[in-house]
């Protein structure tokens, strides 16, 4: 069975996907004998009968329906080779590796990935999401891209732009006393109820956390528990606007108004960035990812 062409296995494939040799050589610019010739020499090598000839239009044998996927499957393996060789020839990156804080609302990104997977069908991509902010996961080159709140404490070791903004929200249970607190709702009524908030879990003590409005609170290191705990009436807490949304239209959160938050007289607006460090330059598909997310409106 040595011997099998590529060549061959284009012609099986696509004699059974247009139904006859004549439509195939017309298909491939060849002549219909070279066809018949190529199959003849492939049931050959195989000892198998591929097409019943005895109709009209030639039909694949039981032998050929089970061995057509295979033959896709080589046709596919052979295409996505190309490829690759021709993203590695052309200087793509062979993956990319991106982090995202949950508090940034991962609907920009998933536009562009989506674009990408097309675009750039050879490049692999790694996405992981944290809720501590840290540059960390730059500094140690865990990721080539990261897409953080801009409160992060950037320097010139790392070029940023601009990608979006979240919306924080106090919420609670509505059926918690906060909820029904009439009007805005004065810092001694929210120092008087647990709040849970956000706080890395390897710092031993609250640092300075503008977050925190409540005397007691009670700390979790991601936002999917922080949210849960609300749910459950546990306390209130702020929230990205993108994470309970659905639960304050569906009314299973309350939407609070707080009277300050950290000396504002409104909840705080997060401008988000995406970034990278300036000595690790970018290959062409992260840069060309940076460009798209930088052009995220505001």
């Amino acid at each position: 069975m040595s011997g099998i062409t590529l060549d061959q296995l284009r012609v099986f494939v696509t004699i059974a996907d247009l139904g006859s040799f004549a439509a195939t050589a017309r298909h491939l610019n060849r002549t219909q004998s070279s066809v018949t010739y190529t199959i003849q020499k492939l049931e050959e090598q195989t000892n198998l009968e591929l097409f019943d000839r005895t109709a009209y239009r030639p039909t694949l044998t039981k032998a050929a329906h089970s061995l057509l996927p295979h033959a896709r499957k080589v046709m596919a393996d052979i295409s996505s080779y190309r490829q690759h060789a021709k993203g590695i020839a052309d200087g793509l990156e062979a993956s990319i590796t991106i982090t995202i804080s949950q508090f940034a609302s991962n609907a920009p990104l998933m536009d562009v990935l989506a674009v990408l997977a097309r675009k750039f069908p050879t490049v692999r991509v790694s996405l992981s999401t944290v809720t501590i902010q840290t540059t960390e996961v730059l500094d140690n080159g865990a990721s080539d891209l990261a897409i953080l709140p801009e409160f992060i404490p950037f320097g010139s070791d790392y070029a940023r732009a601009a990608c979006g903004q979240v919306r924080m929200c106090a919420v609670a249970r509505p059926d918690h006393p906060l909820a029904w607190f009439p009007g805005k709702i004065h810092i001694d009524a929210m120092h008087a109820h647990t709040q849970i908030i956000t706080s890395a879990r390897d710092t031993p003590t609250l640092q300075r956390n503008h977050a925190v409005q409540a005397l007691n609170y009670w700390k979790v290191n991601d936002l999917e528990t922080k949210l849960a705990m609300i749910l459950r009436g546990i306390g209130w807490g702020g929230m990205p606007e993108h994470m309970v949304a659905d639960h304050i239209r569906n009314g299973t959160l309350a939407l609070l108004d707080p009277e300050s938050w950290d000396g504002l007289n409104h909840m705080p607006i997060l401008d988000i960035v995406v970034a990278h460090r300036q000595d690790r330059p970018l290959g062409p598909v992260a840069q060309w990812i940076f460009d798209q997310l930088k052009d995220t409106p505001r």
